[in-house]
């Protein structure tokens, strides 16, 4: 420690212990490192260079990607780490590290910062990280793809637009930090490394560790030893003497216009042009100044985080949503930034033609129009016009020139007409015309200025949502949240401080939450003063945001001139050169582990001696022998670990739900939490039998459920996106999390939310309507786009769907298992996926749009069918398995799952008996309000069928519930619906559908074609939304078995597949190589999606996906015959096991990740905590035979592309033909497609009530008569 000084001590504040700070200082250079300790087996480290830029050539950022290379990752994954990682601000550099256990962090972080201080830069890293030209004359790199793939982003282009208005063009901020593609190739490697002599010195770094029990000596000495710190400059670097950023808030541009607002408009890249964006942005206070920003972003979270809010209020939630989503945010700069930003904003067609009002105009890539001018500042401007367009090469010209001369335009305010009038009249109203959305800004914060909220008591309640939100935050990623308590105090000490001898006050958020208890004491006015002060007063910009369909195919003319250009630069000779320079750089980068060098590394450690956090798992199951109750569930898991929070979690089946309802899955979710409820209540005294109803309007129940849960999700499926779902679509989960005092409140709010939602004509339509929105916001993203399509081509639709060219039919005859320890339904599981993806929503939102703008008699069935919904999910356990026998699926029982602090058993009542009762109590109100009981009692018996239940309007449609009475006698007769043991969910019942755990599934396999029509397996999608290519390429991969089945090859298998996965996909390893170094593709990997039983190959933000493609077939040939060379010896295999054994490790890291740990290894049948931590031991069997098997068995299907490989290619607009001609020799042929040729349409989602069950309805084989997959099924409208 003679060489380390401790500066300081403090606390971080956490939700159950406070985290001790303390802050070491090297004596010679002033390099500081502060230790956090934080429980659990996650170690982090972040070193933290402060950085600037003074143009677009994105120095900081190469310099990031020049210094992550070869031996260091190695490392990293023997230290039980998936290896370094860094990220550019505009105002810093972070380099990253994340180890299982203080050991691994010990040992790696003295190298990381080796590497970090003394990187080599050499010239061939330049080469293929960064920037080259290849031997075809094309422009590649790293750096440059990833740039290439989002500078046209409408985010990426929003953010820079909003910065260069906001800040002067001598600040950091107001330049891309990551590059732009017309600066990159400007840069040399000498610049680089000038640019790293100049701020990479030590008194200009900070590294922060965080970790369980960590040991600054350990560190300290091996630096020492090690010599890392020697030979480096003692002088302190003052990086003000390069930029002062105090300066930015009297040089801001804003700061000297007597104008209000300034604002530009911005086109980008886009196959629609529906909607768009807009944002706003204001300078904010000093980062010194910690009260306003807890201020600030307690106001923030008031005016807009729930639907109730006043923004969300007066844009999103109307009959005509004028945007989809609104979010705030207090950006940390020096003077930081207050931003305001709205999304979904319809796009008119005066915005569309350009037409509208006069109004300053860039686009991302290149002029947008004929008549619309662009910036001379914009600096992601270095393409040419469209070669395809109207103007001749001339006008093209002169048009450039004219977009040169430009400057900022700067609006006055313009009150909208008809503001205050009815909403259908602004239908018409273009929302981008100068001034006017501006005006509807200025009216939200006019009326909190001087009305305030319409409750002044809601602001405490707001402040107490803040902490707890807080709470949140550091308990799911206690290491991130503290480490970003600490970099603004890093960054003001390097930025604001003059005096550099003195202490850096690291930690001055350790007050937050006394700062939060004050906001609690302050009166309406305080708030109302601080809206005037940061946000109605001071000036303001805007950048609307509005889409393009013609930029695209600008931006490729523009790469292909580029392209002829340097090819007739270069010449034959030339581009021969670059070819014989890539080459050689490719090789020269490659990790060359010698014995000498691998003889150095550290074993492997034991990843069971890292510290976890307790986790204690016990199953109840509810009820009592022979006897049904009204639950859908009867098993509980129970979860007792580190956790501030109470967490309840409902797991309802979909396998019963009838057809005509499935399409109404993803409005139920959105609106359930959003919507009015009639909670009735026992009037009177206990016994009372006299039930009357509170009714709360939507605004009230957000406002409530907001109050009372910190978190809440309804959802189908796990990992749900709204129209997707990673896993188990089959359920609806019903999820919240609340402060462990409030566990009464939570389950009862819960469930009253399930049971006493009402369904309103105006709620449906402004959701359908924002959901449409987010539909076009998601087709212009290439990732999402790409998962939407490849689900679609990997998911069989339903018998009763409309079929196409992309469709394929569910096969629902039996089928013999691959194999009987897999885990696998012998019946079809008909899921949902189809039925909430977009190609199935689109259509259908915008039908029930019209439906409900017209007022048609499809309204009631509407809303007939999502009251239909929620009947069929508190069904109970037994009418659910019956329901779904009938209807041709597999039986399938829902659960439930309660996680608890660790001792919460010993504070309160027994949680699972809280919530059964609450259950019980509020079903039975449900039964007397809705007029039908769902006991077996005698009246129920002697019916022949159930009344529909009419809670709160008049049924239209029959109902999903079809029991009869021979059916339900002969369930109480025969069924026995316990388990045999309280702790382990075994079940002795003769209907295996009763045992929820392990839950039954479908894996993947290719579908046939039907009705005689071929089903493409690979399609070719041109989109103009994208500049870079994305692809999939996708094969079955059945690796999940049954514990009590499974043999020990089966485990082998699993390990042996994921290990391979990891060896092909790790950073330096064979596809890293071959792709992200020769700059094809910024990103690839394969990977294997567990449950659904797929293994995919994937390229992102590709350059040329063609020749990655070929990398990758050749890497997968190479390991039939080369195997050793190929994919690397037993070191290779170790490194690889490490990586693994670490991401096994963090999924238990925090108490939310190992609640979703221990429910995912029920599901697949594992149902202790011991039982499921044993499989990870297979990991450490596995050998090269074992390696070799799961090749031979699934990653050799890659090579036959017409037997099994389905793949998905999203290109940029006009694809060369040689694409098809090229993948065609790899039996990929592809057939071009675009988006909505993937729509999907029911039969009869709505039928005019005069006319009879549609005959078009397609029913599969061996369907029930009546059910609702035969065409003459009585729930048909």
């Amino acid at each position: 420690m003679d060489h380390f000084v401790l500066e300081s001590e403090v606390s971080l504040p956490g939700p159950s212990q406070p985290t001790p700070v303390a802050v070491y200082k090297h004596r010679a250079t002033t390099m500081r490192f502060v230790f956090l300790s934080i429980p659990g087996p996650q170690a982090t480290a972040t070193i933290i260079v402060p950085t600037v830029v003074k143009d677009s050539r994105g120095l900081p950022h190469t310099l990031e990607h020049c210094k992550l290379r070869g031996y260091l990752d190695s490392l990293a994954n023997r230290c039980l780490s998936t290896g370094t990682n860094a990220y550019t601000t505009e105002d810093y550099t972070g380099y990253t590290i994340a180890t299982a256990g203080r050991d691994g962090m010990a040992e790696i972080l003295p190298v990381f910062l080796d590497h970090v201080l003394h990187p080599t830069l050499r010239d061939d890293q330049y080469v293929t990280e960064v920037y080259h030209v290849d031997g075809e004359g094309k422009q590649q790199g790293v750096v440059f793809s990833e740039m290439a793939a989002r500078e046209n982003s409408e985010a990426d282009l929003l953010d820079l637009g909003l910065r260069r208005l906001l800040y002067p063009d001598t600040q950091t901020y107001y330049y891309e930090c990551g590059g732009l593609t017309p600066e990159i190739p400007k840069m040399t490697n000498d610049d680089i490394r000038e640019y790293h002599k100049k701020f990479y010195h030590p008194s200009n770094m900070t590294i922060v560790v965080a970790g369980d029990s960590l040991q600054p000596d350990r560190i300290f000495d091996t630096l020492i030893r090690q010599k890392i710190l020697d030979g480096v400059k003692t002088e302190v670097f003052d990086i003000t003497q390069e930029m002062d950023l105090s300066l930015g808030r009297g040089n801001a541009p804003i700061m000297s216009k007597e104008t209000k607002l300034t604002s530009r408009t911005i086109r980008f890249p886009s196959a629609d042009e529906d909607v768009g964006s807009i944002g706003y942005a204001w300078l904010g206070p000093n980062l010194y100044d910690i009260r306003t920003m807890v201020a600030l972003d307690i106001l923030f979270r008031c005016l807009h985080e729930t639907s109730a809010s006043p923004f969300s209020q007066a844009f999103v939630e109307r009959r005509n949503p004028i945007a989809s989503h609104v979010d705030f945010d207090v950006k940390g700069c020096m003077d930081s930034s207050l931003l305001l930003l709205f999304s979904g904003v319809p796009v008119r067609s005066k915005a569309k033609s350009g037409k509208s009002k006069s109004r300053h105009t860039e686009g991302g890539s290149g002029p947008t129009s004929g008549d619309e001018e662009q910036d001379e500042e914009d600096e992601s401007d270095g393409h040419g016009d469209d070669s395809e367009g109207d103007q001749s090469e001339d006008e093209e010209d002169e048009q450039d020139e004219d977009d040169d001369a430009v400057s900022d335009e700067e609006s006055d305010d313009k009150e909208p007409d008809g503001a205050d009038g009815d909403d259908d009249a602004e239908e018409s109203q273009d929302l981008f015309e100068p001034g006017y959305f501006h005006s509807l800004v200025l009216k939200v914060l006019d009326d909190f200025v001087n009305n305030g909220l319409s409750d002044p008591t809601e602001m405490s309640r707001i402040i107490a949502r803040h902490r707890t939100k807080i709470y949140e935050s550091i308990e799911d990623d206690p290491h991130e949240a503290a480490t970003s308590y600490l970099v603004p105090d890093i960054l003001a000490h390097a930025y604001l401080e003059k005096d550099k001898t003195k202490p850096a006050s690291i930690g001055t958020r350790s007050n937050v939450f006394a700062i939060i208890d004050e906001m609690e004491t302050m009166e309406p006015q305080f708030w109302r003063d601080l809206a005037r002060k940061w946000l109605l007063e001071p000036s303001m910009v805007e950048v609307q945001m509005i889409p393009n369909s013609q930029l695209g195919k600008v931006i490729k003319a523009t790469v292909s001139k580029n392209h002829k250009d340097l090819v007739d630069s270069f010449g034959v000779e030339g581009l021969a050169k670059q070819r014989v320079m890539v080459t050689e750089a490719v090789e020269a980068n490659k990790v060359n582990m010698t014995p000498e060098i691998i003889a150095t590394m550290p074993p492997i450690p034991d990843a069971s001696q890292v510290p976890i956090i307790p986790i204690e798992s016990s199953y109840v199951v509810t009820g009592s022998q022979g006897q049904d109750e009204s639950r859908p569930f009867k098993v509980v898991q129970v979860v007792e670990t580190n956790t501030f929070f109470t967490h309840v979690k409902l797991c309802l089946p979909l396998t019963h739900l009838d057809e005509d309802l499935r399409p109404y899955l993803v409005l139920f979710q959105e609106l359930v939490f959003q919507s009015s409820c009639a909670i009735p209540k026992y009037a009177g005294e206990e016994g009372s039998e006299e039930i009357v109803f509170e009714n709360l309007d939507y605004q009230s129940v957000v406002t409530l459920v907001s109050n009372t849960f910190v978190s809440h999700e309804a959802a189908v499926g796990f990992g749900n996106d709204i129209f997707a779902c990673s896993w188990l679509s089959e359920l609806f989960v019903l999820a919240c999390s609340a402060e462990r005092s409030k566990f009464k409140d939570q389950c009862q709010l819960l469930l009253r939310v399930l049971m006493f939602t009402e369904f309103t004509e105006d709620r449906i339509l402004t959701v359908a309507k924002n959901l449409v929105t987010q539909i076009m916001e998601l087709k212009r993203d290439g990732a999402d786009m790409l998962a939407m399509v490849s689900t679609r081509m990997t998911t069989p639709v339903r018998g009763y769907e409309l079929s196409t060219g992309y469709c394929r039919k569910m096969d629902m005859s039996s089928r013999p298992k691959a194999n009987p320890a897999q885990l696998e339904s012998a019946t079809p599981i008909l899921g949902n996926d189809m039925a909430i993806s977009a190609f199935r929503q689109e259509p259908f939102l915008k039908r029930v749009i019209q439906e409900l703008k017209q007022k048609t008699d499809q309204v009631p069935k509407i809303l007939s069918r999502l009251e239909r919904i929620k009947q069929a999910m508190l069904q109970s356990i037994s009418e659910v398995m019956m329901n779904s026998k009938r209807n041709g699926n597999t039986e399938a029982a829902g659960f439930a799952q309660i996680g608890v602090p660790t001792g919460f058993g010993a504070e309160t009542t027994d949680p699972v008996k809280m919530l059964t009762e609450i259950w019980d109590q509020e079903h039975a109100l449900y039964q007397a309000t809705s007029g039908v009981s769902f006991a077996y009692s005698a009246g129920t018996l002697n019916s022949k069928k159930r009344k529909p239940s009419e809670p709160f309007h008049q049924q239209q449609d029959q109902p999903s519930i079809r029991i009869f009475k021979d059916e339900v006698e002969a369930t109480v007769k025969t069924s026995n619906l316990t388990l045999n043991d309280s702790t382990q969910p075994s079940n002795g019942s003769t209907n295996e559908g009763l045992k929820p755990f392990p839950f039954p599934r479908t894996p993947y396999r290719p579908l046939a074609a039907s009705d005689g029509v071929k089903a493409p397996n690979s399609v070719l999608i041109p989109s103009k939304s994208i500049t870079s290519s994305y692809l999939v390429s996708i094969v079955p991969c059945d690796i999940v078995y049954h514990p009590e089945k499974a043999t020990e090859e089966n485990h082998l298998d699993q390990y042996a597949t994921l290990l391979l996965c990891e060896i092909l996909s790790r950073s330096e390893g064979p596809l890293y190589s071959a792709i992200r170094g020769q700059g094809y593709a910024y990103g690839c990997s394969i990977s294997v999606y567990l449950w659904t039983a797929q293994m995919a190959f994937e390229i992102r933000d590709a350059m040329d996906p063609v020749k990655a493609y070929d990398a990758f077939l050749d890497i997968i040939r190479r390991m039939d015959t080369e195997w050793e060379a190929t994919v690397g010896g037993q070191f290779e295999i170790e490194t690889a096991m490490a990586s693994q054994a670490y991401q096994t490790c963090m999924e238990r890291a925090t108490a939310g990740g190992a609640l979703s740990w221990i429910l995912r290894g029920a599901v697949r049948g594992y149902t202790s905590v011991e039982e499921l931590s044993k499989t990870g031991n297979y990991l450490y069997k596995v050998t090269v035979a074992d390696l070799k098997r799961v090749y031979n068995r699934y990653f050799k299907q890659f090579l036959n592309g017409r037997n099994g490989l389905t793949t998905v290619l999203l290109t940029p607009p006009s694809p060369p033909e040689s694409i098809k001609s090229h993948f065609a020799q790899y039996g990929i042929d592809f057939q071009e497609a675009a988006l909505q040729d993937f729509e999907i349409e029911s039969t009869y989602d709505f039928v005019p009530s005069s006319s009879a069950p549609s005959s078009r309805v397609i029913s599969p084989s061996e369907t029930t008569p009546g059910s609702p997959l035969s065409s003459s099924s009585s729930s048909v409208a």
